[in-house]
């Protein structure tokens, strides 16, 4: 009678209950019957070792907004163009300087040519805003070298002459793909054409060229004056990239109906360029503009970061020396999450898709140890957790295992030296603050 009892009572707990589900709530019955011991080889290991796995989430960050020295921005695939004007970061200003380099030497333009046309064609590859935009082209008064860590915030007024030899029409929206800039005949007829003709030696070698023309700066005409964006991603390799002289001249064919054309061409590895960047924050509201602070300040509740060289987090990890001392133990995982500020002035369109961390060595970024697992790094934004996460497991260890180390990450967008996205972040005494998540085996 008890048996049958019994068996109803189960029968009515686990009625509509899967096999599997049933399974694995016994198999669990059963598991806190049996005394940790009991597991296999749990007879070898003495008590105090059977649970040394821990987690820790009380590691404390110090966090504050840094402004940039320096970024380097030489040698660039993408070439950056345009403003963007927000109520945070105020106006920030893209620009670039490059060599035009000859795709041949010695090009004869023959007898009385014409100049039918010139333009600068840039490809484009990405943007962000919409805003429209003037561009204009000038000419390089000096030289610029490949092989040179070129500050792309640096002064460059030494560089750059100040008469327009080219300039759009219209403005830019990036609706077509190709962007094409009129250059001023006048200019090049006596810069391009007539020089090279007087003096031969112009166009023997690349050398004798650059010499003549060092280069050219392209730059945003506008200055917004309400919040907007325009800034647009040039793809500087592409073929089609490039200052073409269409003309004509005597030898040519009396029936010909196209222009003879000559290119003047970008090269990925010949080719000197660097992108410039100009960041004014005095135009931000004041109630909502970046503030920068440094660890002889008090930290603020979120950090500011945004690309081209205008912000950056530097997380101090504070803790640091006081694990060295619980040493030795091994850590399984270190996942350092950060979490999106909701901040009512920076617009949907404008959310920071990926996020990226470094650390300095002597006075240069340098990567973590972690990034050479590049699967599973992080940085991207998790839109069902809200925040964004690295494993930087690697890196803690090392510090732990010699505390001589430097003890500051540095967070930046990812592609900072050519994205002018940036974000708000909550920092290390927020309410919501960014957490240091340690697992940890203690030996």
């Amino acid at each position: 009678m008890i048996k049958s009892n019994t068996s109803a009572f189960l029968s009515r707990i686990f009625k509509g209950v899967k096999f599997p589900v049933f399974f694995v709530f016994i198999s669990l019955m059963f598991w806190q019957c049996v005394s940790p011991p009991d597991f296999l080889g749990g007879d070898l290991l003495p008590a105090d070792d059977i649970f040394r796995v821990n987690t820790d989430t009380t590691f404390q960050l110090s966090v504050y907004t840094s402004p940039y020295d320096s970024i380097n921005t030489a040698g660039f695939g993408t070439a950056v163009v345009g403003e963007t004007f927000d109520p945070i970061f105020g106006r920030s200003r893209a620009s670039f300087l490059t060599q035009l380099l000859l795709p041949s030497a010695n090009h004869s333009w023959g007898t009385n040519p014409v100049i039918d046309s010139v333009f600068l064609y840039l490809q484009l590859s990405d943007k962000l805003g919409e805003e429209p935009i003037h561009f204009g082209v000038y000419e390089l008064i000096d030289s610029i070298a490949t092989g040179i860590a070129y500050n792309g915030l640096g002064n460059i007024e030494h560089l750059v002459g100040t008469a327009e030899i080219g300039a759009t029409l219209l403005a830019y929206s990036g609706a077509e793909k190709t962007l094409k800039i009129p250059i001023d005949h006048e200019w090049v007829k006596s810069k391009l054409i007539l020089a090279a003709q007087e003096d031969t030696t112009i166009m023997s070698t690349q050398e004798a060229f650059l010499k003549h023309l060092p280069g050219i700066y392209v730059a945003p005409k506008n200055t917004f004056s309400t919040y907007a964006k325009g800034m647009y991603y040039f793809e500087y390799t592409n073929v089609a990239s490039k200052l073409s002289v269409y003309y004509s001249n005597d030898e040519q064919d009396e029936d010909a109906t196209t222009s003879l054309t000559f290119s003047y061409v970008f090269s990925a590895n010949g080719s000197a360029r660097f992108n410039h960047f100009q960041h004014d924050f005095s135009v931000a509201d004041p109630d909502l503009a970046v503030k920068f602070n440094s660890p002889e300040t008090e930290q603020d509740s979120v950090v500011y970061v945004k690309g081209l060289g205008a912000s950056r987090g530097m997380i101090i990890l504070e803790d640091m020396y006081d694990w060295a001392d619980r040493m030795p133990m091994a850590i399984n995982r270190a996942e350092l999450q950060i979490e999106l500020e909701d901040h009512a002035a920076m617009p949907a369109d404008t959310l920071l898709s990926q996020l990226f961390i470094y650390t300095l060595r002597d006075g240069k970024p340098a990567d973590l140890i972690d990034r050479y697992d590049e699967a599973n790094f992080g940085g991207n934004y998790s839109k069902s957790k809200k925040l964004y996460s690295f494993n930087i497991t690697y890196h803690l260890q090392s510090l732990l295992n010699d505390p001589e180390q430097s003890n500051i990450i540095y967070i930046e967008p990812r592609n900072a030296s050519i994205r002018a996205d940036g974000a708000v972040l909550r920092s290390g005494v927020h309410s919501s603050r960014m957490k240091l998540i340690i697992t940890y085996t203690n030996f």
